[in-house]
């Protein structure tokens, strides 16, 4: 296995990158991926993962966030249901998402 950088554009990886570009450069989803921060922003104090200690309300945002995107984006998959190739290729490459990068992008605006 080789161990060569993978990054690209100062982003973990390829796919990381290119699914940022798309949430990030319309602006109707653009805006959707920034109410989904304030809602993982203020509904992390209320994690049960917080209120245990097991996260600080930081992580809890950062992980609810994660969650909501990929979510958002497994939801406009638009040949997901069906078995083929192509279906196997994209999802084997979303599964190279960094989500948590992402979010952490989102919440630093």
């Amino acid at each position: 296995m080789s161990s060569e950088d993978k990054t690209y554009n100062g982003w973990s990886n390829y796919e990381t990158w290119c699914v940022n570009l798309w949430l990030s450069n319309d602006e109707g989803t653009y805006r959707h991926c920034r109410s989904l921060a304030r809602d993982a922003t203020n509904a992390a104090e209320d994690s049960s993962r917080v209120r245990e200690g097991i996260w600080t309300i930081e992580e809890a945002t950062r992980f609810q966030l994660a969650d909501a995107l990929k979510e958002f984006l497994d939801e406009r998959n638009p040949i997901a249901a069906q078995a083929s190739v192509f279906t196997d290729l994209i999802n084997s490459a979303l599964c190279e998402v960094d989500w948590h990068e992402i979010a952490d992008a989102f919440l630093e605006e």
